[in-house]
């Protein structure tokens, strides 16, 4: 696995670039502790010996550095630095897959940077569906706030990992290891204050709407490339009803569900997963 760091607009980068063949890039959500080789590192495994695999830490997340102002950069703002990253690399006609709020920047790259989009794949994206109106969202609310506005989670390595989504399903030995390390990198780089301070906006998700609202809806019809919404079963967070919404904002896209899986489903049915990502980046487009 080639791992480097890239100097990109100022800030050092970490990327893993790997393998031969069409271009994927990955694109991981944000939480504390998220990072690349977290969210990637069985997908990077499974997919090298086939195609070029992109991903990178985004700025505020894992080995890239922190924001010089220490204030947490939005999944917007984060589309900036994605996309100094992908030029960087002469990245063009990739297949763009989000996870999470990656997904916002995936479709936001389609949007405004033509010829980097070769297809697209959006992954089980809170920051990028639609709401469904109404009470039809309290129960999905309730849900991120506790698994992501509790900051008891955060005071130690050991609450932190408890309450992380894949572990609450099963033991995973190497996960769990990388989620560990991460969170010590987290605590050392101040990356958890930084989420303790976290703008009003992203913690309050009748607010948090507002940036798909603005950024990814009115110009959706402008994503003329293959695209795959990948949305997992049972994920209390982000529930497959607005996985269905989005599909119908996004009309000519294939929506895939996988049963038996939550918030992070490359990792909770990871061949299901692959399988997927492995007919779709490979189709002859």
């Amino acid at each position: 696995m080639a791992n480097f760091y890239l100097n990109v607009d100022g800030r050092r980068t970490y990327v893993t670039d790997v393998g031969v063949g069409p271009t994927i890039v990955l694109l991981h959500g944000a939480a504390v502790g998220v990072d690349s080789t977290l969210t990637w590192f069985r997908t990077i495994r499974e997919l090298s010996q086939q195609f070029r695999l992109v991903a990178f830490d985004q700025i505020g997340f894992g080995r890239t550095d922190m924001p010089l102002d220490g204030v947490y950069k939005n999944r917007l703002e984060r589309t900036y630095h994605a996309e100094s990253v992908l030029r960087e690399l002469g990245v063009t006609a990739a297949c763009l897959v989000g996870h999470s709020e990656g997904a916002f920047v995936a479709a936001r790259l389609a949007i405004t940077t033509p010829g980097i989009a070769r297809s697209l794949v959006i992954v089980t994206s809170g920051g990028t569906a639609p709401y469904l109106g109404g009470s039809k969202d309290d129960e999905w609310i309730s849900a991120c706030e506790q698994a992501y506005n509790d900051p008891n989670r955060l005071d130690s390595e050991d609450s932190f990992v408890s309450s992380d989504p894949h572990l609450s399903r099963g033991p995973d030995h190497r996960y769990e290891r990388l989620l560990r390390e991460n969170f010590q990198r987290s605590v050392k780089s101040q990356q958890v204050e930084m989420f303790r301070a976290m703008p009003e906006a992203e913690v309050d998700y009748r607010k948090y709407r507002e940036l798909q609202e603005t950024y990814i809806f009115p110009y959706l019809s402008q994503i003329n490339v293959p695209s795959l919404l990948v949305w997992a079963g049972e994920d209390s967070t982000v529930p497959v009803s607005r996985g269905v919404a989005l599909s119908e904002l996004m009309p000519d896209a294939d929506l895939q569900v996988i049963n038996d899986s939550g918030h992070y489903v490359m990792h909770d049915q990871a061949a299901a997963f692959h399988d997927l990502l492995r007919v779709f980046a490979g189709e002859d487009r």
